[in-house]
């Protein structure tokens, strides 16, 4: 469930509260005016509906709410005043677009699926005349959060050809598997190392292999270059290099650090049981 609509200034009724224009502008960015006009534009409806997401999001992580009414009352009210407390945003009580960017966020990684990824593979027996691997790319020393992408590399000397086909899971609420292939020709291949000779991998941006053999390694030099057209003039030049790396490793690096943000996003539920658990003053 994801919600776009964007307010301020609610009644415990389930509708948007009617204020005077003078009164609502006092003290308000134009940003909140017209989130404000966004809210009067909702249908009761579609407000019901906004209100009851934001009360199941609020469940889930733990703010003790419910039952889901659809109804801004006086329990929701504070549980959005202690969710917005905990994310270090303005306590309004009230559900607004920072609040409710927040709330989407926080569901989503909940919800994230983190697929299991290959190994590193290096097969070199035929080195004189075929080289392949398998792994996902990582800067050195740290995996990359969105680093859900594995690649198959085959080169091949009668050819002249190293490619590089890579499947990805692209990052956003709906997750998309994207493939594709790039090819490269080859500039030296000796008894030590083979390396490519630089290909267009994207606008404004090219890419060489290192392939070492003692190392069983492969890096992959990305270079960022400007040029005096369009879109490229702004470019920042500079160069990324990443290593193929093993999958496993880096799935569980991210598998890790999920479920530390679950416990960031949850740590309500522990908060307010140790609240509940305290002897009451007479």
């Amino acid at each position: 469930m994801v919600f776009s609509y964007s307010s301020a200034g609610f009644a415990e009724t389930g509708q948007p509260t009617q204020v005077h224009p003078e009164q609502a502008d006092v003290q308000k960015t134009p940003q909140q005016i017209q989130e404000a006009k966004e809210l009067e534009q909702l249908s009761p409806e579609e407000f019901r509906l906004l209100v009851l997401g934001s009360q199941i999001y609020l469940g889930r992580f733990g703010y003790g709410i419910g039952p889901f009414s659809g109804v801004l009352d006086q329990p929701t009210q504070d549980a959005l005043r202690a969710y917005q407390k905990y994310v270090g945003i303005s306590e309004t009580g009230t559900i607004n677009k920072e609040t409710l960017e927040h709330l989407t966020d926080d569901n989503r990684t909940l919800d994230q699926i983190l697929p299991f990824i290959p190994k590193y593979r290096f097969e070199d027996a035929n080195w004189e005349e075929m080289v392949s691997a398998h792994g996902t790319w990582a800067l050195p020393n740290l995996p990359v959060k969105e680093a859900l992408q594995t690649s198959q590399i085959s080169c091949h000397r009668k050819w002249n050809l190293c490619s590089v086909s890579t499947a990805k899971l692209a990052p956003g609420y709906t997750a998309t598997l994207l493939s594709y292939t790039n090819l490269y020709e080859i500039e030296t291949w000796n008894e030590a190392e083979i390396v490519t000779k630089s290909a267009k991998t994207g606008t404004c941006v090219s890419t060489i292999l290192l392939i070492r053999h003692a190392e069983q390694s492969i890096t992959r030099l990305t270079s960022f270059e400007r040029s005096e057209t369009d879109p490229c003039t702004t470019v920042i030049p500079r160069e990324i290099p990443m290593q193929l790396t093993d999958g496993s490793q880096i799935y569980r690096a991210l598998k890790h650090q999920k479920s530390q943000d679950a416990q960031q996003i949850l740590r309500v539920k522990h908060i307010m049981s140790s609240k509940a658990s305290e002897p009451t003053t007479p």
